[in-house]
C-alpha cells in the first residue's frame, strides 16, 4: 500500500476575530471570518503566548500552511503569523489589491478525495427544499473554492422521507435530514474543514 501525504500550501487570510480557544492560558485556535467564510486556525507553538491579549472583533491578518489530507479531502489550517490590524487602517487593509487562492490546493489525481455531499433528489425531498439546499451547497462551494475539488451528488431516496430535505456529508457518513439552506455553512465547516 502507498502511503499518501498532505498536499501543503500557504495561506494569507485577512477578516475578523470571531472566537478563540484557550488552553493553558495560551490561544491555541483561531476562528476567524473572512470574505470567503469562517475558519478555525490552529496557531503555531512559538506565537501562542503574543496571542494572550487579542481583543474580541479586532481585524487580523493571518499567514501560515495550509494542509489538505488526499484521501478525505480535510483542510488544516495553521499560523505561523498573525498581525493584528488597527482600527484607523482597517479600511485600507481591505483596498489593498489581494490574490484569490482556492481553499484547496489541487494534488495529484490519482489520489481522489472521497469528500462528497450526497443529496437526495427524489420528488419528496426535492419539493420540500432539496433544490434549495443544492443551490445553496453550490454558491458555498463556490465562494470557497470547493467546486472542482468536492463533488455534490444527487442521488436517490435516502429513506429519510418524512424528514425530507435529507443530504449525507461524506466521508463522515453523517445523515442530516429537514436541512435549512442557512445550516450549509455550519455543515460544510464541520464535516469537510478541520481545525485541527
Amino acid at each position: 500500500m502507498i502511503k499518501t501525504s498532505s498536499a501543503t500550501s500557504e495561506f494569507n487570510f485577512i477578516g475578523q476575530l470571531v472566537n478563540s480557544l484557550i488552553k493553558k492560558g495560551e490561544v491555541k485556535y483561531i476562528e476567524l471570518a473572512t470574505e470567503q467564510g469562517k475558519y478555525w486556525i490552529k496557531v503555531a507553538k512559538e506565537i501562542r503566548e503574543d496571542l494572550a491579549r487579542l481583543s474580541p472583533e479586532c481585524r487580523l491578518e493571518i499567514a501560515g500552511k495550509r494542509k489538505q489530507n488526499p484521501k478525505t479531502g480535510k483542510v488544516k489550517f495553521k499560523a505561523q503569523t498573525v498581525m493584528i490590524i488597527p482600527e484607523n487602517t482597517a479600511q485600507q487593509a481591505l483596498e489593498v489589491k489581494t490574490e484569490q487562492i482556492p481553499l484547496l490546493p489541487i494534488f495529484n489525481t490519482q489520489h481522489k478525495s472521497k469528500a462528497k455531499v450526497l443529496i437526495c433528489e427524489k420528488s419528496n425531498c426535492w419539493r420540500k427544499g432539496g433544490k434549495k439546499l443544492y443551490e445553496q451547497l453550490e454558491a458555498e462551494f463556490k465562494a470557497r473554492g470547493l467546486t472542482d475539488e468536492i463533488p455534490i451528488k444527487k442521488t436517490g431516496c435516502l429513506n429519510k422521507c418524512k424528514q425530507a430535505p435529507t443530504l449525507v456529508m461524506m466521508p463522515d457518513k453523517a445523515c442530516h435530514s429537514q436541512v435549512k439552506p442557512q445550516q450549509i455553512s455550519a455543515l460544510i465547516e464541520k464535516h469537510l474543514v478541520t481545525r485541527d
